[in-house]
Protein backbone atom coordinates (compact mmCIF):
# COMPACT_ATOMS: atom_id res chain seq x y z
CA UNK A 1 0.00 0.00 0.00
CA UNK A 2 1.64 3.14 -1.23
CA UNK A 3 1.44 6.08 1.58
CA UNK A 4 1.89 9.61 1.14
CA UNK A 5 5.51 9.40 3.39
CA UNK A 6 6.84 7.52 0.32
CA UNK A 7 5.98 10.75 -2.21
CA UNK A 8 6.67 13.44 -0.07
CA UNK A 9 9.23 13.80 2.67
CA UNK A 10 9.28 16.62 4.85
CA UNK A 11 12.77 16.49 7.58
CA UNK A 12 12.05 19.81 9.60
CA UNK A 13 14.90 21.15 12.13
CA UNK A 14 13.75 22.65 15.15
CA UNK A 15 16.17 26.30 15.56
CA UNK A 16 14.58 27.01 18.96
CA UNK A 17 17.61 26.46 21.50
CA UNK A 18 16.98 28.67 24.35
CA UNK A 19 19.84 31.13 25.38
CA UNK A 20 20.24 32.49 29.26
CA UNK A 21 19.07 35.75 29.79
CA UNK A 22 21.03 38.02 32.04
CA UNK A 23 18.97 38.91 35.66
CA UNK A 24 18.33 42.78 36.63
CA UNK A 25 16.14 41.84 39.39
CA UNK A 26 17.74 39.82 41.80
CA UNK A 27 19.73 41.46 44.96
CA UNK A 28 22.66 40.18 47.25
CA UNK A 29 23.52 40.39 50.17
CA UNK A 30 26.32 39.40 52.09
CA UNK A 31 26.80 38.99 55.56
CA UNK A 32 29.43 37.24 58.29
CA UNK A 33 27.56 34.13 59.56
CA UNK A 34 27.70 30.28 60.37
CA UNK A 35 24.35 29.47 59.11
CA UNK A 36 24.62 27.38 55.89
CA UNK A 37 28.04 25.87 54.55
CA UNK A 38 27.19 27.22 50.84
CA UNK A 39 28.67 30.43 49.60
CA UNK A 40 25.33 31.46 48.71
CA UNK A 41 21.94 30.73 48.90
CA UNK A 42 18.10 31.95 47.11
CA UNK A 43 15.54 32.54 48.98
CA UNK A 44 11.82 33.34 47.74
CA UNK A 45 10.19 35.15 50.57
CA UNK A 46 10.33 36.38 54.23
CA UNK A 47 8.95 33.20 55.51
CA UNK A 48 11.93 30.94 54.29
CA UNK A 49 14.79 33.39 55.62
CA UNK A 50 13.24 32.78 58.51
CA UNK A 51 13.54 29.13 58.68
CA UNK A 52 17.88 29.71 58.75
CA UNK A 53 18.34 33.38 60.36
CA UNK A 54 16.57 34.76 63.73
CA UNK A 55 14.96 38.28 63.67
CA UNK A 56 17.97 39.88 65.10
CA UNK A 57 20.17 39.16 62.42
CA UNK A 58 21.38 42.01 59.98
CA UNK A 59 20.87 39.16 57.16
CA UNK A 60 16.80 38.96 58.10
CA UNK A 61 16.75 42.85 58.41
CA UNK A 62 17.65 43.13 55.00
CA UNK A 63 15.39 40.51 54.09
CA UNK A 64 12.84 42.77 55.59
CA UNK A 65 13.56 45.69 53.81
CA UNK A 66 13.58 43.26 49.91
CA UNK A 67 10.68 41.68 50.59
CA UNK A 68 8.77 44.52 51.90
CA UNK A 69 8.17 46.49 49.36
CA UNK A 70 5.38 47.25 47.29
CA UNK A 71 6.95 45.95 44.53
CA UNK A 72 9.64 42.99 45.39
CA UNK A 73 11.49 40.00 44.52
CA UNK A 74 11.05 36.73 43.79
CA UNK A 75 14.61 35.92 44.31
CA UNK A 76 16.99 37.54 46.96
CA UNK A 77 20.93 35.74 47.07
CA UNK A 78 22.03 35.42 50.49
CA UNK A 79 25.93 35.43 50.62
CA UNK A 80 28.13 34.05 53.19
CA UNK A 81 31.70 35.49 54.50
CA UNK A 82 33.68 33.02 55.90
CA UNK A 83 33.83 33.20 60.22
CA UNK A 84 36.93 31.73 60.81
CA UNK A 85 35.85 30.38 64.38
CA UNK A 86 33.07 30.21 66.80
CA UNK A 87 32.51 29.32 70.66
CA UNK A 88 30.02 27.23 72.01
CA UNK A 89 28.71 27.49 75.18
CA UNK A 90 26.32 25.71 77.43
CA UNK A 91 23.80 28.11 78.69
CA UNK A 92 21.70 26.00 79.89
CA UNK A 93 22.93 22.61 82.02
CA UNK A 94 19.90 19.74 82.48
CA UNK A 95 20.47 16.38 83.82
CA UNK A 96 19.62 13.28 81.26
CA UNK A 97 19.07 15.82 79.00
CA UNK A 98 20.29 15.20 74.69
CA UNK A 99 22.65 18.35 73.64
CA UNK A 100 22.72 18.31 70.13
CA UNK A 101 25.15 19.84 67.90
CA UNK A 102 25.66 20.09 63.64
CA UNK A 103 29.02 21.44 61.86
CA UNK A 104 28.64 21.24 58.17
CA UNK A 105 25.65 18.86 58.33
CA UNK A 106 26.98 16.36 60.41
CA UNK A 107 24.86 15.68 63.54
CA UNK A 108 26.38 14.80 66.71
CA UNK A 109 24.89 14.25 70.34
CA UNK A 110 25.80 13.72 74.02
CA UNK A 111 23.15 12.83 76.58
CA UNK A 112 24.10 14.25 80.34
CA UNK A 113 24.26 12.00 83.26
CA UNK A 114 22.21 12.53 86.46
CA UNK A 115 24.64 14.96 88.02
CA UNK A 116 25.61 16.78 84.42
CA UNK A 117 27.79 20.02 84.25
CA UNK A 118 28.51 22.20 81.52
CA UNK A 119 32.24 20.74 81.47
CA UNK A 120 30.98 17.46 81.18
CA UNK A 121 28.84 18.07 78.64
CA UNK A 122 31.01 20.15 76.57
CA UNK A 123 33.62 17.26 76.83
CA UNK A 124 31.07 14.52 75.59
CA UNK A 125 30.31 16.52 73.03
CA UNK A 126 34.06 17.01 71.42
CA UNK A 127 34.29 13.12 72.02
CA UNK A 128 30.96 12.52 70.28
CA UNK A 129 31.99 14.52 66.98
CA UNK A 130 35.88 13.27 66.96
CA UNK A 131 34.38 9.98 65.88
CA UNK A 132 33.56 11.09 62.52
CA UNK A 133 34.87 14.57 62.33
CA UNK A 134 34.65 17.06 59.45
CA UNK A 135 37.65 17.41 57.40
CA UNK A 136 39.23 20.77 58.18
CA UNK A 137 37.01 21.72 60.75
CA UNK A 138 37.92 20.97 64.68
CA UNK A 139 36.59 21.00 68.28
CA UNK A 140 38.62 22.07 71.02
CA UNK A 141 37.48 21.40 74.95
CA UNK A 142 38.05 24.82 76.44
CA UNK A 143 37.55 22.40 80.12
CA UNK A 144 35.11 25.11 81.37
CA UNK A 145 32.08 24.34 79.58
CA UNK A 146 32.54 25.95 76.43
CA UNK A 147 34.11 24.43 72.82
CA UNK A 148 36.34 25.88 70.14
CA UNK A 149 35.37 25.36 67.12
CA UNK A 150 37.93 26.42 64.25
CA UNK A 151 37.80 25.89 60.72
CA UNK A 152 39.45 26.50 57.45
CA UNK A 153 36.91 25.44 54.58
CA UNK A 154 33.73 26.33 54.34
CA UNK A 155 31.19 25.69 57.31
CA UNK A 156 28.60 25.80 58.81
CA UNK A 157 27.35 25.30 62.55
CA UNK A 158 23.81 25.19 64.90
CA UNK A 159 23.31 24.26 68.59
CA UNK A 160 20.13 23.09 69.81
CA UNK A 161 18.40 25.43 72.14
CA UNK A 162 20.28 25.17 75.86
CA UNK A 163 23.70 26.02 74.19
CA UNK A 164 24.87 29.33 72.77
CA UNK A 165 26.96 30.26 69.71
CA UNK A 166 29.71 32.85 69.63
CA UNK A 167 31.08 33.63 66.28
CA UNK A 168 34.71 35.36 65.85
CA UNK A 169 35.08 38.11 63.63
CA UNK A 170 35.34 37.47 59.66
CA UNK A 171 39.03 38.14 58.82
CA UNK A 172 38.34 36.99 54.83
CA UNK A 173 38.88 40.58 53.05
CA UNK A 174 35.13 41.62 51.35
CA UNK A 175 37.28 41.13 47.88
CA UNK A 176 37.86 37.81 48.42
CA UNK A 177 34.07 36.83 50.10
CA UNK A 178 32.67 38.92 46.68
CA UNK A 179 34.54 36.67 43.98
CA UNK A 180 33.74 33.39 46.29
CA UNK A 181 30.09 34.14 46.20
CA UNK A 182 30.07 35.60 42.78
CA UNK A 183 31.89 32.22 41.97
CA UNK A 184 28.94 30.46 43.44
CA UNK A 185 26.02 32.19 42.53
CA UNK A 186 26.05 34.35 39.88
CA UNK A 187 22.65 35.38 39.17
CA UNK A 188 22.62 38.86 41.31
CA UNK A 189 22.90 42.25 39.55
CA UNK A 190 22.55 44.42 42.73
CA UNK A 191 25.38 43.78 45.46
CA UNK A 192 24.50 44.96 49.22
CA UNK A 193 26.16 44.06 52.09
CA UNK A 194 26.24 44.01 56.07
CA UNK A 195 29.49 46.70 56.14
CA UNK A 196 29.25 50.73 55.63
CA UNK A 197 32.62 50.53 56.81
CA UNK A 198 35.02 52.98 54.77
CA UNK A 199 37.36 50.40 53.47
CA UNK A 200 35.46 47.82 52.64
CA UNK A 201 33.10 50.24 50.81
CA UNK A 202 36.11 51.43 48.88
CA UNK A 203 37.03 47.96 47.73
CA UNK A 204 34.00 46.66 46.77
CA UNK A 205 32.95 49.80 44.65
CA UNK A 206 36.64 49.66 43.06
CA UNK A 207 35.61 45.75 42.58
CA UNK A 208 32.15 46.29 41.29
CA UNK A 209 33.05 48.89 38.53
CA UNK A 210 34.51 46.08 36.22
CA UNK A 211 31.39 43.82 36.52
CA UNK A 212 28.29 44.59 34.71
CA UNK A 213 26.29 45.03 38.01
CA UNK A 214 25.76 47.60 40.75
CA UNK A 215 26.27 48.09 44.32
CA UNK A 216 23.94 49.92 47.19
CA UNK A 217 25.48 51.02 50.32
CA UNK A 218 23.92 53.81 52.92
CA UNK A 219 26.33 55.98 55.27
CA UNK A 220 25.79 57.56 58.67
CA UNK A 221 28.47 59.44 58.89
CA UNK A 222 27.69 63.01 59.79
CA UNK A 223 30.39 64.58 57.93
CA UNK A 224 28.58 63.65 54.73
CA UNK A 225 25.93 66.20 55.17
CA UNK A 226 28.61 69.21 55.64
CA UNK A 227 30.59 70.66 53.47
CA UNK A 228 33.77 68.60 53.97
CA UNK A 229 35.01 66.96 50.81
CA UNK A 230 37.43 64.10 52.64
CA UNK A 231 34.34 61.76 53.61
CA UNK A 232 33.14 59.05 52.73
CA UNK A 233 30.97 60.07 49.65
CA UNK A 234 33.08 62.78 48.41
CA UNK A 235 35.63 59.81 48.04
CA UNK A 236 33.50 57.77 45.88
CA UNK A 237 32.69 60.77 43.29
CA UNK A 238 36.37 61.57 43.32
CA UNK A 239 37.05 58.22 42.16
CA UNK A 240 34.18 58.49 39.27
CA UNK A 241 32.53 55.29 40.15
CA UNK A 242 29.13 54.75 38.41
CA UNK A 243 28.37 51.58 39.61
CA UNK A 244 27.97 52.56 42.97
CA UNK A 245 24.90 54.85 44.79
CA UNK A 246 24.49 56.20 48.23
CA UNK A 247 21.72 56.89 50.62
CA UNK A 248 23.10 59.13 53.90
CA UNK A 249 20.61 57.93 56.65
CA UNK A 250 21.19 58.34 60.49
CA UNK A 251 19.97 54.87 60.77
CA UNK A 252 22.00 53.30 57.93
CA UNK A 253 23.37 50.55 60.04
CA UNK A 254 20.51 49.33 61.46
CA UNK A 255 17.61 49.81 58.43
CA UNK A 256 19.78 49.51 55.11
CA UNK A 257 17.36 51.55 53.34
CA UNK A 258 19.80 50.75 50.27
CA UNK A 259 18.15 47.55 50.47
CA UNK A 260 14.87 48.71 50.44
CA UNK A 261 15.52 50.80 47.26
CA UNK A 262 16.93 48.24 45.64
CA UNK A 263 14.25 45.32 46.31
CA UNK A 264 11.82 47.90 45.19
CA UNK A 265 13.75 49.47 42.07
CA UNK A 266 15.10 46.42 40.65
CA UNK A 267 11.60 44.98 40.00
CA UNK A 268 10.72 47.69 37.42
CA UNK A 269 11.57 46.80 33.94
CA UNK A 270 14.61 48.99 32.65
CA UNK A 271 13.99 52.18 31.37
CA UNK A 272 10.53 52.52 32.35
CA UNK A 273 11.63 53.75 36.13
CA UNK A 274 13.67 56.77 37.68
CA UNK A 275 15.11 55.81 41.26
CA UNK A 276 13.92 59.48 42.58
CA UNK A 277 10.96 60.38 44.14
CA UNK A 278 10.50 56.65 45.54
CA UNK A 279 8.73 55.98 48.58
CA UNK A 280 10.16 53.21 50.84
CA UNK A 281 8.47 50.89 53.46
CA UNK A 282 10.18 50.28 56.82
CA UNK A 283 12.80 53.19 56.83
CA UNK A 284 12.53 56.53 58.61
CA UNK A 285 13.44 59.54 56.86
CA UNK A 286 16.13 61.87 57.48
CA UNK A 287 15.19 65.40 58.85
CA UNK A 288 17.74 67.47 57.53
CA UNK A 289 18.64 71.15 57.26
CA UNK A 290 18.06 72.94 53.62
CA UNK A 291 22.27 73.07 53.35
CA UNK A 292 22.68 69.79 54.56
CA UNK A 293 20.37 67.98 52.26
CA UNK A 294 22.12 70.44 49.49
CA UNK A 295 25.58 69.32 50.77
CA UNK A 296 24.64 65.42 50.23
CA UNK A 297 23.01 65.81 47.06
CA UNK A 298 25.97 67.64 45.59
CA UNK A 299 28.18 64.55 46.43
CA UNK A 300 25.55 63.18 44.09
CA UNK A 301 24.35 60.93 47.20
CA UNK A 302 20.25 59.96 47.79
CA UNK A 303 18.23 61.00 50.77
CA UNK A 304 15.02 59.90 52.40
CA UNK A 305 13.19 63.02 52.93
CA UNK A 306 9.72 64.06 53.68
CA UNK A 307 8.53 66.42 50.62
CA UNK A 308 5.06 67.95 50.30
CA UNK A 309 3.82 65.52 52.61
CA UNK A 310 5.59 62.15 50.88
CA UNK A 311 8.32 59.97 52.40
CA UNK A 312 10.20 59.70 48.97
CA UNK A 313 13.77 59.54 48.38
CA UNK A 314 15.73 62.60 46.58
CA UNK A 315 18.74 62.22 44.37
CA UNK A 316 19.00 59.26 42.44
CA UNK A 317 22.75 59.33 40.83
CA UNK A 318 25.67 56.87 41.15
CA UNK A 319 28.32 58.60 42.82
CA UNK A 320 30.34 59.04 39.40
CA UNK A 321 27.19 61.49 38.35
CA UNK A 322 25.39 59.31 35.88
CA UNK A 323 21.84 58.26 37.21
CA UNK A 324 21.07 55.01 38.48
CA UNK A 325 18.57 54.23 36.24
CA UNK A 326 20.55 55.35 33.06
CA UNK A 327 23.25 52.91 34.12
CA UNK A 328 20.86 49.71 34.84
CA UNK A 329 18.83 50.47 31.47
CA UNK A 330 22.19 50.34 29.61
CA UNK A 331 23.34 47.62 31.17
CA UNK A 332 20.19 45.51 30.21
CA UNK A 333 19.91 46.72 26.33
CA UNK A 334 23.43 45.61 25.99
CA UNK A 335 22.95 42.29 27.73
CA UNK A 336 19.36 41.65 25.64
CA UNK A 337 21.22 42.57 22.60
CA UNK A 338 24.04 40.23 23.26
CA UNK A 339 21.77 37.55 23.79
CA UNK A 340 19.71 38.23 20.82
CA UNK A 341 22.53 37.98 18.68
CA UNK A 342 24.05 34.50 20.30
CA UNK A 343 20.30 33.12 19.74
CA UNK A 344 20.36 34.05 16.01
CA UNK A 345 23.74 32.95 15.63
CA UNK A 346 22.95 29.24 17.69
CA UNK A 347 20.07 28.60 16.09
CA UNK A 348 21.07 28.95 12.86
CA UNK A 349 23.43 26.68 10.54
CA UNK A 350 25.27 30.26 9.59
CA UNK A 351 25.41 33.24 9.40
CA UNK A 352 27.27 33.94 5.84
CA UNK A 353 30.10 36.24 5.96
CA UNK A 354 27.99 38.34 3.28
CA UNK A 355 26.38 41.69 2.86
CA UNK A 356 22.97 39.87 4.03
CA UNK A 357 24.92 38.04 6.84
CA UNK A 358 25.45 41.65 7.96
CA UNK A 359 22.02 42.65 7.49
CA UNK A 360 20.80 39.68 10.41
CA UNK A 361 22.96 41.36 12.40
CA UNK A 362 21.61 45.04 11.86
CA UNK A 363 18.05 43.12 11.84
CA UNK A 364 18.67 42.15 15.61
CA UNK A 365 20.20 45.25 17.00
CA UNK A 366 17.15 47.13 15.28
CA UNK A 367 14.85 44.98 17.15
CA UNK A 368 16.77 45.48 20.46
CA UNK A 369 16.62 49.21 20.13
CA UNK A 370 12.97 49.17 19.31
CA UNK A 371 12.12 47.11 22.62
CA UNK A 372 14.47 49.82 24.22
CA UNK A 373 11.86 52.52 22.88
CA UNK A 374 9.09 50.41 23.65
CA UNK A 375 9.93 49.96 27.26
CA UNK A 376 10.89 53.31 27.81
CA UNK A 377 14.54 53.72 28.00
CA UNK A 378 15.33 55.14 24.48
CA UNK A 379 13.35 58.37 22.49
CA UNK A 380 11.52 57.42 19.43
CA UNK A 381 12.68 60.35 17.77
CA UNK A 382 15.46 61.28 17.05
CA UNK A 383 15.21 57.30 15.70
CA UNK A 384 18.39 55.32 16.29
CA UNK A 385 20.97 55.06 13.73
CA UNK A 386 22.47 51.95 13.33
CA UNK A 387 25.53 51.79 10.80
CA UNK A 388 26.66 48.40 9.03
CA UNK A 389 30.04 48.31 6.91
CA UNK A 390 30.20 47.18 3.58
CA UNK A 391 32.04 43.01 4.38
CA UNK A 392 34.57 44.52 1.84
CA UNK A 393 35.54 46.91 3.91
CA UNK A 394 36.18 44.86 7.02
CA UNK A 395 40.38 43.39 7.03
CA UNK A 396 40.61 40.27 5.26
CA UNK A 397 42.27 39.25 8.88
CA UNK A 398 39.39 39.66 10.27
CA UNK A 399 37.28 38.49 7.50
CA UNK A 400 39.59 35.35 7.73
CA UNK A 401 38.73 35.20 11.97
CA UNK A 402 35.25 34.73 10.78
CA UNK A 403 35.45 38.20 12.84
CA UNK A 404 32.79 40.98 12.17
CA UNK A 405 33.47 44.14 13.34
CA UNK A 406 32.31 47.67 12.62
CA UNK A 407 28.76 47.23 13.70
CA UNK A 408 27.53 50.88 15.27
CA UNK A 409 24.21 52.78 16.43
CA UNK A 410 23.29 55.77 17.90
CA UNK A 411 20.39 56.18 19.80
CA UNK A 412 18.48 59.34 22.20
CA UNK A 413 17.99 58.29 25.71
CA UNK A 414 14.75 59.53 27.11
CA UNK A 415 15.83 60.13 30.30
CA UNK A 416 13.64 61.51 33.23
CA UNK A 417 12.20 64.74 34.51
CA UNK A 418 12.92 65.28 38.04
CA UNK A 419 13.08 69.05 38.02
CA UNK A 420 10.02 71.21 36.74
CA UNK A 421 10.40 75.43 36.19
CA UNK A 422 7.49 77.37 35.36
CA UNK A 423 7.24 80.90 34.33
CA UNK A 424 3.94 82.59 33.81
CA UNK A 425 2.46 85.70 34.17
CA UNK A 426 -1.43 86.59 34.66
CA UNK A 427 -2.80 90.02 33.33
CA UNK A 428 -6.84 91.64 34.40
Amino acid sequence: MARITDIIEINITRETAAVAQTNFNVPLFIASFTNFKERAREYANLEAVAEDFDEESVVYTAATKFFGQTLRPNTVVIGRRQIPAATVVIDIVRNNAQYSMNVSDVEFSYTSDESATAAEIASGLVASYNITPVTGVTLQDQLDGSIRIESNVDWSLSVNEDMGVLESPAIESWLTTLEAVQSYNDRWYALTTETHQRDAVLDLAGAIEAKRKIYGVSSAATDIAEGDDSDLFSLLGSLGYQRTFGIYSPTADTEFPECALIGYQLQEQPGSTTWAYKTLAGTQVTKLSDSASQNVRAKNATTFETIGGLRVTVGGKMFGGEWIDVMVFVDWLEARMRERIWFRLANSKKISYTNGGGTILETEVRAQLREGIRVGGLAETPAPIVTVPDVLSIAPNLRAQRIFEGISFEARLAGAIHFVKIRGRVVI
